[in-house]
C-alpha cells in the first residue's frame, strides 16, 4: 500500500546552531548526546521513532572558525535494541558484537586519526563497551582548512547505513574571513540543506526491509 503525501505542505526545518558548553582561550568545547525520540517527518504522517544528536533530527549545526580548535565529547545514550533490522552476515556484525554501537566521523575534515571516527573505534551507551581502535572520549577538531560546509554522521563498523538512516547526521560549518568577504547570503538568508531519502510504513515508522 502506497500512501501519497501532499508535497510542499510543511515549512523547511532549519537545524538550530548548537551552543558550546564551554569557551576557552585555546578551544571551544561541546557535549553532544545521541538519543532516541519521536519526530514528525510530515504533517500527514504519525510521528516517527528516530535517533538523533541532542534529540534533534537532523542534528544541530556546529559552527567553527578557521584555525580555532573545537573539542566534542560524543555521548551514546541510545537503547540496547536497534530501530532497524541488523544483518549479522556483514563484517563487524558477528555474534557477540553489541547491536547498538556508534562512533562519529566528521566528513571532510582534516583531523588526526584518533579523532576521525574510525569504524572500529565504536562505543556503546556509557562507554560500557568499546571497539579495538577506541582511544578517546573527547574528539579534537583543529579546523585548519578553508571555509566549508561539512557533515558529521555515525560511522560504526557494519551498521553505518542503519545508524545514519535512523537519523544520526548533522552539519558542521567552518567559517573564515575569505568567505565573509564574498557577501554571500547570511543569517536568516543562509539555508543549510541536508537531503536524505526516507520511506515509511503507514504508521509513520521507518521502512527498512530485513
Amino acid at each position: 500500500f502506497i500512501m501519497k503525501l501532499t508535497p510542499f505542505l510543511d515549512p523547511l526545518p532549519i537545524p538550530r546552531v548548537l551552543q558550546p558548553k564551554e569557551r576557552h582561550k585555546c578551544h571551544t568545547y561541546y557535549e553532544v548526546t545521541m538519543k532516541e525520540f519521536y519526530h514528525q517527518m510530515h504533517s500527514e504522517l504519525p510521528p516517527t521513532k528516530v535517533w538523533g544528536y541532542e534529540g534533534q533530527y537532523p542534528g544541530p549545526t556546529i559552527e567553527a572558525e578557521r584555525g580555532k580548535c573545537v573539542k566534542v565529547r560524543w555521548y551514546n545514550d541510545l537503547p540496547d535494541k536497534h530501530l532497524l533490522p541488523v544483518d549479522r552476515t556483514l563484517h563487524g556484525t558477528h555474534e557477540g558484537m553489541p547491536v547498538v554501537r556508534t562512533v562519529v566521523h566528521l566528513h571532510g575534515l582534516e583531523v588526526k586519526p584518533d579523532s576521525d571516527g574510525y569504524p572500529e573505534a565504536w562505543f556503546t551507551n556509557g562507554y560500557a563497551q568499546t571497539g579495538p581502535c577506541f582511544e578517546r572520549e573527547v574528539y579534537c577538531y583543529p579546523n585548519h582548512q578553508r571555509a566549508a560546509a561539512l557533515w558529521y554522521h555515525d560511522h560504526a563498523i557494519g551498521i553505518t547505513r542503519l545508524n545514519v538512516y535512523a537519523g544520526l547526521a548533522g552539519m558542521y560549518i567552518i567559517r573564515d574571513e575569505e568567505e565573509k568577504a564574498l557577501g554571500l547570503p547570511s543569517g536568516k538568508y543562509e539555508i543549510p540543506l541536508l537531503i536524505q531519502d526516507k520511506s515509511f510504513y503507514c504508521d509513520g515508522s521507518l521502512f527498512y526491509p530485513s
